[in-house]
């Protein structure tokens, strides 16, 4: 069956995500992102600390060898750009700026991920519609929250259908609509977030690197420089997003905000010395990710089943996530390039289907070790999304019109000057279709053999207009560093 589950008898590959050798009763686990069993004095001493090496492509960051890093210490950034409106792309805010992030000890790479703006698009879909409204849009930057429309129903008259009946649903950051009743409503940026008066946002350093949200480093254990190295997206018209009819900018990253604030956790000395002594060696499994990419075209991918290798021979794989963008999307949007597309829908329920046309499909399957992982071909949109669910553990907070572009309920109501339910069909300026995020449970817990992993998909609808399309892909490999004697070690499982 399609998401079928690993067979009773199989073995998790690691059902603790930090590994190592017992403390003593009376030493509590001062590592672990988990409350204590035992109450006991702690101390933050907070540092601000500035790159190392800073430019508008790169930066690096080294710890202090003290304390314990607080998983969720933070990085700030800023962009310098013109007086027009602009705002970062909803799904990911300013994570926009960071093509590729690696934590390194001493001159090993224990976590790198490579696409991280695009991932980070996939990792959105599971951040609720509160906490995208409330804590994400002032601290990141990204909002892709949610509210019904009261004023879609076309009585002018501002009768009473106006008020109490919700036709449609479209984005919401707190504020009020513009516009007159039963015409278009226009949302725009808060004030404060127009990045033309320069603010400044951040990214946890758990949500740069997810192995930190399982544990924290013991940074006074450690004999070697622990650092970390942001490299940002080099195309500036990728970083931002402009209001419709504004000119496209070139933004530059502001160095004199790249700060990372560090907090350090210290218990008491004698705890953090019986700790240290008890625990010379520490093994951390964890999870890494490689990206790879694919440029296809509407035609490629049509007609015939392709068949790509996305790696992972000889890993443990234990999952895969794929996306689609569309090349021609640019910051004259609402998401820019951060965006998986779907197939066109041509046909919605109580509407004809356009003349000559249906709705446009997509086809996958994976195969590994000789096996595909579903019996069967998976092209229904709703297993789709349900296989991506169990893949995750936990259902997107994303609507059917933009997992799949079905549907009729999304808002004509614009964003910053952008229709919001357009986003298929060649329009890449809204949220239509533009969560088609797929991912995959490989729950056979095998090792990948010799010929990796091969992804089949077919898409039939991908709007043809002679553009082209960057197929992405993440596997997620187990991973085991060691820390042993102040000294690190990182090698795949």
């Amino acid at each position: 069956m399609e998401g079928s589950t690993a067979p009773e008898d199989a073995t998790p590959v690691a059902d603790t995500m930090v590994e190592r050798a017992p403390v003593q009763p009376n030493v509590p686990d001062l590592l672990r992102v988990s409350p204590m069993e035992t109450s006991t004095a702690t101390d933050v001493e907070t540092s601000i600390l500035d790159p190392a090496v800073k430019s508008d492509s790169f930066c690096r960051f080294v710890f202090l060898n003290k304390g314990i890093l607080h998983s969720h210490s933070k990085v700030t950034f800023a962009v310098n750009t013109d007086a027009n409106e602009r705002f970062f792309p909803l799904g990911i805010g300013v994570a926009s700026l960071v093509q590729r992030a690696a934590l390194k000890i001493g001159t090993k790479t224990i976590q790198e991920i490579d696409g991280y703006n695009y991932l980070t698009a996939y990792k959105s879909m599971f951040v609720s519609n509160e906490h995208q409204l409330e804590r994400e849009q002032v601290q990141s930057g990204r909002v892709i929250a949610h509210e019904f429309r009261y004023d879609d129903s076309g009585d002018t008259t501002g009768g009473a259908d106006n008020n109490t009946k919700a036709f449609t649903y479209g984005l919401s950051n707190g504020r009020e609509y513009n516009g007159n009743v039963g015409a278009t409503k226009d949302l725009t940026t808060p004030d404060w977030a127009d990045l033309a008066g320069n603010p400044v946002f951040q990214i946890a350093l758990a949500d740069l690197f997810p192995m930190l949200k399982q544990t924290q480093l013991p940074l006074y254990m450690m004999r070697e420089q622990v650092s970390v190295e942001l490299t940002f997206d080099p195309v500036a018209k990728n970083r931002v997003c402009n209001r419709s009819g504004v000119a496209t900018s070139t933004p530059t990253i502001n160095t004199d905000e790249l700060k990372l604030i560090a907090d350090y956790i210290y218990y008491p000395q004698e705890m953090m010395d019986a700790y240290a002594q008890q625990n010379n060696t520490i093994s951390i499994t964890h999870f890494d990710y490689r990206h790879s990419k694919l440029s296809v075209s509407a035609t490629s991918t049509s007609g015939t089943t392709q068949i790509r290798n996305l790696g992972g021979a000889g890993r443990i794989v234990t999952k895969v996530i794929t996306g689609l963008q569309a090349d021609s999307a640019s910051d004259a949007s609402i998401l820019n390039q951060f965006h998986s597309i779907s197939p066109e829908a041509h046909y919605q329920f109580g509407e004809a289907p356009a003349a000559g046309k249906q709705n446009g499909s997509l086809t996958v399957n994976l195969k590994y070790n000789d096996r595909f992982l579903y019996p069967m071909d998976v092209t229904n949109p709703a297993r789709q999304f349900h296989n991506t669910a169990q893949a995750e553990g936990m259902v997107p907070f994303v609507t059917r019109e933009e997992f799949c572009a079905e549907g009729v309920a999304l808002t004509s109501d614009t964003f910053e000057g952008y229709a919001q339910n357009t986003g298929d069909g060649g329009d890449e300026k809204g949220i239509l279709g533009r969560f088609n995020w797929l991912a995959y449970r490989l729950n056979r817990n095998e090792r990948v053999n010799s010929r990796g992993i091969e992804y089949f998909f077919k898409y039939e609808g991908l709007d043809n207009d002679g553009g082209s399309y960057t197929q992405r892909s993440w596997l997620e490999l187990a991973k085991t560093t060691t820390i042993s004697g102040g000294y690190a070690s990182s090698v795949f499982m």
